[in-house]
């Protein structure tokens, strides 16, 4: 059926290992006919085959079905882990974005101590030159 439909490449995935022996196959068409993708055994016993039309990695790692791009050295996000990083990323966003309203208000607030400490400068000032019309001519020597 697959054949029929022009299906270049189709995967079988048993998680739990009691129908595929091993849980992994790949299987690609080659001349009207599918053949086996050649599989490997990584170091620490995970299964591992290229996928030609993906461009990746299909392996099983600790038990599970991962795609991983061998041009980054990165494995593809699961959705639960996609899911997850734009979740913290949305965190981030929006720590970042506290820490900008904060900053602003610390500012402001300086900008309104400074303000407030200016017009006070200028009230004694005032206050001086009317007591002593000289006193605020600069220093004296």
């Amino acid at each position: 059926m697959y054949e029929s439909l022009g299906v270049q490449e189709y995967w079988q995935y048993d998680p739990t290992g009691d129908y595929l022996k091993p849980p992994l196959r790949g299987l690609r068409l080659v001349g009207g006919e599918y053949e086996a993708l050649a599989e490997t055994r990584m170091g620490d016993g995970s299964l591992e085959m290229y996928s030609p039309t993906l461009g990746l990695e299909v392996r099983i790692e600790e038990g599970n079905l991962r795609f991983h791009d061998s041009e980054t050295g990165e494995n593809i996000l699961t959705l639960t882990e996609s899911n997850e990083d734009r979740r913290q990323q949305r965190l981030a966003r929006q720590q970042a974005e506290q820490d900008r309203q904060q900053e602003q208000l610390a500012r402001q607030r300086a900008e309104d101590a400074l303000h407030a400490a200016e017009t006070q400068v200028a009230e004694l000032r005032a206050l001086l030159r009317r007591h002593d019309p000289g006193a605020d001519s600069g220093p004296r020597g």
